[in-house]
């Protein structure tokens, strides 16, 4: 078994059972150092270890046993009596495992440089010329899984990202208009996100609901306080105090021209955000202080 894959059941086990890393140390009387490298995918338990596990979880759940563990994952979950979420359910239906297990230590990794609120814009699709903005609330939940929400007036698209490399691949719904929202965003490699840009694919608020790509530039505007409850509201207030229609001549000049080069003449109808000509990016330093 992967170690990677052992460390998703123990995660799993750990939920099911309602018990901390240090917790299990302790009735398995090891080291609470060697079940954090289990959790982390560093390692797998030695085979003396492994039983002394699976005899824990047996004295909790009635007949486990070492086969268990070679169950898939949405087995495994089923086993131990936990829903499977999206993650562990439906999308291994469609998305290969190596993928979500690479998204998975992915968000574990860097999940935190993109955690805030954040503004975007991009073109208006009604008002030639013009740009619209939104805000997205992006954070990562207990169990490691990106999560966000964009909101513009009364419109909420809630879903979940994959961080693969460095581009974030989403997708959302809104459950009201009943439709989905695609997106793919240049990421960072090591600094704190502050700018991320990408393309996005959805439907138009029109009669035939017509689909529609808009590339877009987001940046931060808020840091979270790790206050779920709070950061919702601060998302919201950041909503209701936002104007959609961005005033004219209020987008900046290199903004207009960095979403402008993604459509060329020579390519009518293909939209591109070239990962060499991103503006995705860290803090910026300051060349008088260096900070």
């Amino acid at each position: 078994m992967r170690p990677s894959l052992f460390a998703e059941k123990l995660q799993l086990v750990l939920k099911s059972l309602s018990i901390s890393r240090a917790g299990l140390a302790g009735s398995l009387n090891v080291d609470k150092s060697l079940v954090g490298r289990w959790a982390s995918g560093a390692v797998i338990p030695s085979e003396h270890n492994l039983s002394l596990l699976t005899r824990f979880i047996a004295e909790r759940i009635e007949g486990f046993t070492m086969l268990d563990w070679e169950r898939d994952l949405p087995a495994f979950t089923a086993r131990l009596g936990l829903a499977a979420g999206p993650v562990d359910g439906a999308m291994r239906d469609w998305i290969p495992d190596a993928l979500i297990e690479e998204a998975t230590r992915g968000a574990r990794r860097r999940a935190s440089a993109y955690e805030g609120i954040w503004r975007s814009t991009r073109y208006s699709s009604d008002l030639p010329g013009r740009f619209l903005y939104d805000i997205t609330l992006i954070r990562c939940n207990s169990e490691g899984i990106i999560e966000f929400v964009s909101g513009i007036e009364g419109v909420r698209y809630r879903g979940r990202a994959m961080l693969l490399q460095h581009q974030l691949f989403s997708i959302a719904a809104d459950e009201e208009a009943v439709t989905m929202m695609f997106g793919i965003f240049n990421g960072v490699a090591r600094h704190k996100a502050e700018v991320l840009d990408g393309l996005s694919v959805a439907t138009l608020r029109d009669a035939g609901c017509s689909p529609a790509c808009s590339a877009i530039v987001m940046h931060r505007i808020s840091d979270l306080t790790g206050d779920a409850e709070g950061d919702n509201q601060l998302f919201e207030s950041a909503v209701a105090a936002q104007n959609p229609l961005a005033p004219k001549d209020e987008v900046p000049e290199d903004i207009r021209r960095h979403l402008a080069q993604t459509t060329t003449p020579d390519t009518p109808g293909l939209m591109r955000m070239f990962f060499q000509t991103s503006m995705a990016r860290g803090p910026q330093l300051d060349p008088a202080t260096g900070s």
